[in-house]
């Protein structure tokens, strides 16, 4: 096992440990907890910018004209769920904040750096 170093006082190695991968969830639950506020706060104000803009971070493809708010957001919950922590940390959660639709979190996944 080969140790990178030490973040959130948890030790960083390769392959990762079971601190990592627990520590890396208890991020998700609060990652994915906060985006789906943010997701059900713009369904419920119908916000379509918003709801638009979240949807495609979390389903990785935008949606054409047609398709209903209930559709893109019912698609949004189910990939919500689904979704790896790789892709919440490098590509929807940064977003997400950058765009103020949610709070930045004091933790961040570990072992993604390295």
């Amino acid at each position: 096992m080969k140790t990178l170093g030490t973040e959130y006082g948890i030790q960083i190695t390769r392959p990762w440990n079971a601190a990592m991968y627990e520590h890396n969830e208890s991020v998700s639950v609060m990652m994915k907890e906060a985006i789906f506020v943010a997701l059900n706060r713009a369904y419920i104000d119908d916000n379509e910018d918003d709801l638009d803009l979240i949807a495609k971070l979390l389903c990785g493809y935008g949606f054409a004209g047609s398709v209903s708010n209930d559709v893109i957001y019912e698609d949004a919950c189910r990939q919500l769920v689904m979704i790896q922590n790789w892709n919440l940390h490098h590509n929807v959660w940064p977003d997400l904040v950058k765009a103020g639709l949610v709070q930045d979190l004091p933790v961040k996944f570990v072992g993604y750096q390295n």
